[in-house]
């Protein structure tokens, strides 16, 4: 929340800037479209932001997917017919009465009018969360590719890091904090942070893992992460999520890490 919270802040810019761009007289205009040939309704600036954020932050990341069509396209009936269908209300009643369908596509319309809020809303929305998505995507392959390029981390030269006895309680611990206290459910957790939690060193965790469970951290985080989504995606509480709404609740940082985590983990299972 308070990352979509920042964002939408770093949109201020922006929009300072259309204001002043466009020749909009906050005073008067609201109703009367004879006295604005040429600019848009002050009503119309703050229905499209209104729509902007609402289809951009809320119906296309929750919503938009082929699991959940019908309760996008109901999302959106809601946010765009409903606004529009007490506006003609509202105007026959206390501003003017020229019949619902010529006030549909009056240039007032939120629908139909001229600029429409609709159209700008909509087609602006998906070009913005396709574009992030685009950039974080982009992001995370140069992290990935970054990583691949670092030089391999020297081997274990075979000495005991860890005693038999040792690795069995510190096997423990760290299964304790990942079933229990669930700590995969960060999506940011580092070995670091896992070392940590159970008062013990890196060196160590990282021997554990490699050396005797035989897996790599975060297989072995994601693993944990798998499960959750399983147990998760079948909740009646879930079902107005997305796979990948439930798959980011359960700890993925992405939808690209989440994908190729439940491949691995089910290609191993077969």
């Amino acid at each position: 929340m308070l990352r979509k919270n920042t964002e939408i802040l770093l949109h201020l810019p922006v929009w300072i800037f259309i204001l002043s761009a466009i020749n909009i007289d906050w005073t008067e205009n609201w109703f009367d479209e004879r006295i604005r040939p040429n600019t848009p309704a002050p009503l119309s600036l703050i229905v499209f932001a209104l729509y902007f954020y609402i289809n951009a932050f809320f119906l296309i990341p929750q919503y938009f997917s082929l699991q959940t069509w019908k309760q996008f396209l109901g999302g959106t009936l809601l946010l765009f017919v409903v606004p529009e269908a007490l506006r003609i209300l509202l105007y026959g009643l206390f501003v003017r009465d020229i019949g619902a369908g010529a006030e549909l596509f009056s240039r007032d319309s939120f629908l139909f009018g001229t600029p429409s809020p609709f159209m700008a809303a909509f087609n602006l929305s998906f070009i913005y969360c396709l574009t992030k998505g685009w950039f974080l995507n982009k992001q995370t392959i140069r992290s990935l590719q970054a990583k691949s390029e670092k030089k391999p981390a020297i081997p274990y030269r075979d000495a005991a890091v860890l005693s038999e006895k040792e690795a069995e309680i510190l096997e423990t611990a760290v299964m304790q904090q990942l079933r229990e206290r669930e700590l995969y459910l960060n999506p940011q957790l580092t070995l670091r942070d896992l070392a940590e939690s159970v008062n013990s060193t890196e060196k160590k965790v990282s021997y554990l893992i490699n050396q005797v469970l035989r897996s790599k951290f975060y297989r072995l985080v994601n693993k944990f992460r798998v499960e959750k989504f399983k147990n998760e995606i079948i909740k009646p509480a879930n079902s107005e999520l997305s796979l990948v709404g439930v798959a980011l609740n359960c700890g993925f940082p992405s939808k690209s890490s989440f994908y190729r985590a439940f491949k691995a983990e089910m290609e191993r299972a077969l």
